[in-house]
């Protein structure tokens, strides 16, 4: 098994802001990192740009050649994810920008997790960010309160309900990659599929801190947002056939996770799962979970339109 900390970075389409964070990475505080560059069929000027920054620091930065399309991020990262053999994983999105300590603050929680409950336990650590405009101007001092996100404690039933890691802030370790690697096609992102099968069979730790920022710019695959403004309850209103959507998909990936990981679920996991899936799981199981629901906009639109 590899040592030290593999970076993958999925890019596609990044000249305006992969040189920025493919500096930050070259900054940070702790060397013992490799980064892993995969194009995904850009025609803009990134594969110029990595192959140029491979050629300045060949002893850290690698340009791996797919040879396929993968024509989004999820299955990208799971495809770099399962080829890499380092001990410790970090996901890198192309147009954020990571703060000197990253590296270093991910990999200490990473190994504290497993000094804490062993080599082979999953393990998955994120942290804060800090969510900003294109030019880098702070939108809010965190991620995590400007979405109204929780952190106390992780219930891998209310990460399927909504995810509370993002990608581009999340490490992981080899049992979790060997564990939820090669996953179904309902899995909704890898950073969402990640978080539920740690929550559920392993650990999660959260670096409360932001250790890199999140930019906004228009063309994020995610994006952050303020649940509980007036403004995103009524876009919500105004594309409730959006809504029921991404429920019947949050359903669909509860059902993928179910069958997955069949052979080692109890009674509780089924009863809730079996529920979950249902095209419509009722007002009554939403009442009974409404405590895993973070958000009075997301409890309200599960409760009607799941």
């Amino acid at each position: 098994m590899a040592e030290g900390v593999e970076i993958l970075l999925a890019v596609y389409n990044g000249e305006k802001y992969l040189p920025e964070q493919i500096e930050s990475i070259l900054n940070q505080s702790d060397g013992g990192w490799h980064l892993t560059l995969s194009d995904d069929g850009s025609t803009d000027a990134s594969p110029r740009i990595i192959a140029d920054c491979a050629a300045r620091f060949p002893e850290k930065i690698t340009v791996y050649r797919s040879d396929r399309r993968f024509g989004n991020a999820r299955d990208h990262f799971f495809h770099l994810m399962a080829r890499c053999s380092a001990a410790h994983m970090l996901f890198c999105d192309q147009d954020d920008v990571w703060y000197p300590d990253k590296v270093r603050l991910t990999r200490r929680a990473l190994e504290d997790a497993e000094r804490a409950h062993g080599p082979d336990a999953p393990v998955l650590a994120f942290s804060d960010q800090v969510p900003t405009d294109a030019g880098l101007r702070p939108l809010a001092d965190s991620l995590m309160r400007y979405q109204k996100q929780y952190f106390g404690r992780f219930d891998y039933r209310s990460i399927l309900m909504q995810n509370v890691v993002t990608g581009g802030a999340m490490g992981v370790n080899r049992a979790l990659a060997r564990m939820a690697g090669n996953a179904p096609a309902d899995a909704i992102m890898h950073d969402w599929w990640l978080a539920a099968t740690a929550a559920r069979f392993g650990h999660i730790v959260y670096i409360d801190r932001p250790l890199g920022v999140y930019r906004q710019h228009g063309d994020n695959a995610v994006g952050a947002k303020d649940v509980d403004s007036a403004g995103y309850i009524a876009g919500k209103l105004a594309g409730l056939r959006d809504v029921r959507r991404a429920i019947l998909r949050k359903k669909a990936q509860a059902a993928a996770f179910r069958e997955r990981y069949r052979d080692r679920l109890g009674p509780e996991d089924f009863a809730f799962l079996d529920a979950f899936a249902r095209p419509r799981s009722g007002p009554g199981f939403w009442l009974k979970y409404q405590g895993l629901i973070h958000g009075a906009a997301r409890k309200a639109g599960m409760l009607v339109m799941g």
